[in-house]
């Protein structure tokens, strides 16, 4: 740095080279770049989440004429709060009043009737005079001086029979229950009932004694009951939810804006009230669990995954895109009934998401990427649970579906198994939600378009990721597993023993893969490249040498074993020219681990002092196996060429020489850094004696004359029927034993 005339401070154009040489090379740091890569994809993911969660926004009021047309953007459905309390409050005033009878009143009444009688009663059997009996009745029943001497006339039997009487009417109008409003007409009533059915001077007393005591209410209101059954009535009541679909209009541009509408804009989020961020803190938060979840199921299940360059890259880049595919769709209006437009969320093809990261990452992160990628999907759809039900199960599908991909018509197989899966899920989910046949039909119709949509979309952007992210795909090892592959056609023309080797130690690998849950795919294409690196000098090795001279009969064992254990370098720089992938490089560097090249280093002890032959020197300069994958290569390419050289061949000999062989490399530590365990060992042992069995079977000794018929002579004595036609059968034995 420099001060200017003006006293400022510049850079010089070294320094600026300097710091802009420093700048790439942190930038060409893997770290760095995945980092920054990283950073940009949950943004991305984040951008589409904020585009859903906050939508424009209005600032529109109750009589405000509406600038502009605004349509729903997804499906929803809320509570109309102003309507349900408007309910609730219709629900509580349709809640008659509680009253209860209060016993207490009758006991009363009916003491007041008794009290009446007994003095009535009192007063007739008294000894006072007839005066004196008509003056009291007078003041007790408030009835004329006539009526008293009526009444003097009643015997006491007439007088238990009147007040049973009494008693009867009370409890007749009185039992039913008398509100305090209703005691002036029931006591009218009460009257008239008495008019009616007695006579004077009956009707007198009766009416008198009712007259005497107090009539009054025996159902009372009962205030805290009435409130709790209002309430409950209240709680009963359920809210009002108003439905809008998605592409629905809310309002249209001229139009008033109303009540109703503004509270939909509320629902919508459409309405400008509050600010943003809360709503941009809570999508932030529930990203960062998802992330976090992410990562734990990575580090316990599949620890080496997250350490692998570009993996997690490539895992947000899928999620990414399956994000993005599933905002874009749901834009999508396919018809102009909301109802039929809110099905296009059966259209998101998230099994062609599921179907890359099976194929591209691994099968058991791809099922728990599909439930994650699943709920996202159901949240950008408008929290429709159908949605994400359906894409959780085409996915899973789409998982197993390309399991086990050995040609591309398994493409074609995936589309049809998640077409299938998407009409089960969708009509199962259809009958649930009680959805119209029309509807059912349409959502039928899209998920199987669906199915062949995801397969159409992950068959054509898989090249592109595998050669963006040198990730190679069981569609990649098909491929080269081509014998018409430039490098294979090398080898066949070049060193064809090499070739028949690779192929035979192939259908080892293979058969061992299977047995012991290995990638077989992955074994097969490796063990035809292991031995590329013999195309340098095919005729330094005996499979190619086919009964001519062995060249290494005047070189030194230092010198064989330095072009013998060459072949793995080589190997490696062939596949690097001819493009070949670098999990069959790895592959080709571990076929031979450290292993010893004994055969030259037993000569080499031979020829020269022990003392002065290291073994190191003679043994391979590569690295152990570090997979199942691996290890199996390196033995069945040291059986395949072991079992070939036997002079005689037996089914004991071979398990036997097998079982030798996979001790010997065991013992020498080339097991050591890989996985497979003691029962594997044996599997791959049971599958390798089973393989070579069928190669190496023993063959039937044909007896002369056979041979001749084989061979185009004839039988002697053939002119019968009968002999040409154990001619004919002879020949056809003899041609299918050949």
């Amino acid at each position: 740095m420099q001060k200017d005339n003006k006293g400022e401070i510049t850079i010089s154009a070294h320094m600026k080279d300097k710091i802009s040489t420093i700048t790439n090379g942190v930038w060409k740091q893997g770290k760095v770049k995945n980092t920054a890569w990283m950073i940009v994809l949950l943004l991305g993911i984040l951008g589409i989440f904020i585009i859903h969660f906050v939508p424009p926004k209005y600032s529109l009021k109750e009589g405000q004429i509406s600038p502009t047309t605004i349509k729903a953007s997804q499906t929803i459905t809320y509570e109309d709060s102003k309507k349900t309390a408007e309910r609730k409050l219709m629900a509580a005033e349709s809640v008659e009043d509680i009253y209860v009878i209060n016993t207490q009143v009758m006991t009363e009444l009916e003491s007041g009737i008794a009290d009446n009688f007994n003095e009535f009663r009192d007063i007739i059997k008294s000894n006072k005079s007839r005066k004196e009996k008509i003056q009291k009745l007078i003041a007790l029943f408030d009835i004329t001086e006539l009526t008293a001497g009526e009444l003097l006339e009643i015997d006491a039997d007439k007088v238990v029979s009147l007040k049973a009487e009494t008693f009867h009417l009370l409890h007749i109008n009185w039992d039913p229950g008398v509100k305090e409003h209703e005691v002036e007409d029931k006591k009218a009533e009460l009257m008239a009932q008495i008019d009616l059915k007695f006579k004077s001077p009956d009707r007198y007393i009766i009416k008198s004694v009712f007259n005497n005591i107090n009539l009054k209410p025996n159902c009372i209101f009962d205030e805290a009951a009435t409130v709790r059954a209002k309430k409950e009535a209240e709680k009963n009541e359920g809210p009002v939810l108003i439905t809008i679909r998605k592409g629905q209009k809310i309002v249209g541009e001229g139009e008033i804006v109303t009540v109703d509408q503004i509270e939909m804009l509320h629902a919508l989020g459409y309405q400008r009230t509050t600010s943003p961020f809360k709503t941009l803190g809570g999508v932030a938060i529930f990203l960062i669990l998802v992330i976090v979840l992410t990562y734990l199921f990575l580090k316990r299940y599949k620890g080496k995954f997250i350490y692998k360059k570009n993996n997690l890259i490539l895992l947000t880049l899928l999620v990414f895109f399956m994000l993005l595919i599933t905002k874009l769709i749901s834009a999508i209006t396919i018809s102009s009934n909301p109802a039929i437009a809110e099905l296009v969320g059966y259209l998101i093809p998230v099994a062609a998401g599921s179907m890359l990261f099976a194929i591209l990452l691994d099968s058991k992160i791809a099922i728990f990427l599909t439930f994650i990628v699943s709920i996202l999907v159901g949240i950008l759809t408008g929290n429709q649970l159908s949605y994400a039900i359906n894409a959780f199960a085409s996915g899973l599908v789409g998982v197993y579906s390309v399991s086990r991909f050995s040609q591309r018509l398994d493409w074609v197989k995936a589309g049809l198994f998640i077409a299938s899966a998407n009409v089960v899920c969708i009509f199962s989910l259809s009958l649930i939600n009680n959805l119209s046949w029309k509807l059912v039909l349409i959502a039928v119709f899209l998920g199987v378009l669906n199915g062949f949509l995801s397969v159409v979309f992950a068959y054509g952007s898989l090249p592109f990721l595998e050669s963006g992210f040198k990730v190679t795909t069981s569609v990649r090892l098909l491929e080269l597993s081509n014998p018409n592959q430039p490098l294979l056609k090398r080898l066949l023309i070049e060193a064809p023993g090499t070739y028949h080797h690779s192929i035979m130690a192939g259908n080892l690998a293979e058969a061992a893969a299977d047995a012991v849950g290995a990638d077989s795919l992955l074994v097969r294409v490796g063990a035809y490249y292991h031995d590329v690196g013999k195309l340098r000098r095919p005729y330094f090795f005996i499979e190619n040498q086919l009964g001519g001279e062995n060249p290494h009969e005047k070189l030194t064992p230092a010198l064989s074993t330095l072009i013998i254990t060459s072949h793995v370098k080589d190997g490696i720089e062939l596949a690097d020219k001819y493009g070949i992938p670098p999990v069959i490089k790895e592959l080709i560097l571990q076929h031979h681990g450290t292993s010893l090249v004994s055969y030259f280093y037993h000569k080499a002890l031979e020829l020269g002092n022990a003392d002065t032959v290291k073994e190191s020197d003679f043994r391979y300069d590569a690295v152990k196996p570090q997979t199942k994958e691996a290890a199996i290569i390196m033995l069945a390419d040291t059986v395949e060429a072991a079992v070939r050289s036997m002079t005689e061949i037996t089914s004991g000999k071979i398990e036997g020489l097998v079982r030798k062989i996979i001790k010997e490399r065991l013992g020498d530590g080339q097991l050591d850094e890989c996985d497979l365990t003691f029962k594997d060992l044996d599997l791959i042992a049971s599958a390798f004696t089973h393989t070579l069995n069928g190669i190496y079977h023993s063959r039937i000794e044909y007896p002369e004359s056979v041979r001749e018929v084989i061979e185009g002579g004839k039988l002697p004595d053939e002119g019968t029927d009968s002999q040409q036609s154990d001619q004919d059968n002879s020949d056809e034995e003899g041609k299918g034993n050949s």
